[in-house]
C-alpha cells in the first residue's frame, strides 16, 4: 500500500540524532559512489498574484536504503521590501498555504511507497545537514551559537547543531523584536540553555563559535567585519553572505557544487530571476564538499584558528534519507492513511 503521511505524522516520528545520522550516512554514500541527484531545477512563468509562479524539484537516490525521492514544491513568489532589506515571501493559492510533496519510491521494484508532506522534512533536512557540517568542521569546543533569523529554519539550525556541539549559549537576531524574544523564550525552555535575544546581527556574531544565518533575506546579513579567528559560518541561501567574507575567510565548503537552475518562460528575463533568488546558486562552484569531508581524512579544518564559510546547498539524497526514515517509522507506528498502489499504476506501457 502506499502511505500518505502529513506533518504531524512526520514531527511525531522523527528522531533528531536519527536524522543527524540518515544525512552523513547519505553524504557518505555520495562520497563513495553510492547516492546520487539532479540539480535543483526551477520552472518559472508569470502570475498576476506576486512576481513569479515557480515549481521546483528536487530528486535524489540512495542505495541504503534502496530508496528514491522526488520532492516538488508549487509557489508564487513575492519579493517585499522589509526596510533595509529585501524578503522572499512564498505561498499556494493564498498567502499561509503552501505546497510541497514528496515522492518516495523503492528502487529495487520501482513501487511508490508514500507521499508525503515536505514541511517538517524540508526543515530537517537542512538542519541536520548544518549538523553534519558543524561536527567536520567546527572547533570541537564550540559553546556559543549565533544565529540571525528566528523563524522554523532558525529553530531547525539550533536543536539540530545543538546535538553534535555542546552548546551552551545562544543568541539570536531578529528585525523583529517581538519574534526575537519569542524565539529565545522557546528554545531556552526547549533545550535547557541560555538563549538570549540581541538588538544587532553584529551582536550575533561577536564571540560566537558558530554563526548561523536563518532567514528569506535577498541580500546580505552578515559582513565581513565581524569574521573572527576559527569561527564557522553556515548559510541558508548564498544571498545572506557578503562577497567580503567569502574573499576573506579560509575556507569554503559547500553540500555540493552542483548548481540550481530554471527556465523561464512568458517573456520573462532567467537572469532577472537569478538575480533576485540569488545569483551564486545558480553558479557551478569547486569547494570541497560534504561527503569530500567525510569521507577523505585530509579534507576539512586544518587549524582551530581557521575561519569557515560552509554554503549549505540543497541536494535531493536529503529527502530520499530523511523521507525513508520517517516512511520506515511511520509503519512501525502504524500511522498514515494507505491507499490502494493500483490508483498509481496502469496496463499501458509508457
Amino acid at each position: 500500500m502506499v502511505v500518505l503521511i502529513d506533518n504531524e505524522i512526520a514531527k511525531k516520528v522523527l528522531d533528531r540524532g536519527e536524522v543527524i545520522d540518515s544525512i552523513e550516512t547519505a553524504f557518505g554514500q555520495l562520497g563513495r559512489g553510492n547516492a546520487t541527484f539532479l540539480s535543483r531545477t526551477d520552472i518559472v512563468s508569470p502570475t498576476t498574484m506576486g512576481d513569479y509562479f515557480a515549481w521546483g524539484s528536487m530528486v535524489g537516490a540512495t542505495i541504503d536504503p534502496p530508496r528514491l525521492a522526488l520532492r516538488f514544491k508549487s509557489d508564487v513568489i513575492k519579493y517585499v521590501d522589509k526596510g533595509g532589506y529585501f524578503a522572499e515571501e512564498k505561498f499556494n493559492e493564498s498567502p499561509g498555504k503552501f505546497m510541497g510533496v514528496i515522492l518516495l519510491f523503492d528502487t529495487r521494484s520501482g513501487a511508490l511507497l508514500s507521499i508525503m508532506n515536505d514541511g517538517v522534512i524540508q526543515h530537517e533536512r537542512v538542519g541536520a545537514t548544518a549538523a553534519v557540517a558543524c561536527k567536520y568542521l567546527s572547533n570541537e569546543d564550540s559553546t556559543i551559537l549565533g544565529i540571525i533569523g528566528s523563524g522554523g529554519m532558525a529553530q531547525s539550525y539550533a536543536t539540530n547543531i545543538s546535538e553534535v556541539r555542546e552548546i551552551e549559549e545562544i543568541k539570536v537576531y531578529s528585525p523583529t523584536e517581538k519574534n526575537r524574544e519569542i524565539f529565545a523564550e522557546k528554545m531556552s525552555e526547549n533545550l535547557g540553555i541560555e538563549v538570549n535575544a540581541m538588538e544587532s546581527p553584529e551582536g550575533v556574531a561577536k564571540g560566537s563559535d558558530i554563526v548561523a544565518t536563518c532567514t528569506a533575506s535577498q541580500t546580505p546579513v552578515f559582513s565581513q567585519e565581524w569574521i573572527e579567528p576559527g569561527m564557522t559560518i553556515i548559510d541558508v541561501r548564498s544571498t545572506e553572505i557578503d562577497n567580503g567574507t567569502i574573499e576573506n575567510v579560509d575556507q569554503i565548503f559547500s553540500t555540493t557544487n552542483k548548481n540550481h537552475k530554471a527556465e523561464i518562460i512568458g517573456g520573462g528575463k532567467v537572469d532577472k530571476y537569478q538575480s533576485k533568488r540569488g545569483k551564486r546558486g545558480f553558479v557551478e562552484t569547486e569547494y570541497p564538499t560534504l561527503s569530500e569531508v567525510i569521507c577523505e581524512n585530509e579534507i576539512g579544518r586544518r587549524g582551530k584558528n581557521e575561519s569557515i564559510y560552509y554554503h549549505n546547498r540543497s541536494a535531493g539524497i536529503q529527502f530520499a534519507a530523511v523521507g525513508s526514515l520517517v516512511y520506515e517509522r511511520a509503519k512501525e507506528q502504524e500511522l498514515g492513511e494507505e491507499i490502494p498502489p493500483e490508483w498509481f499504476q496502469q496496463s499501458i506501457r509508457n
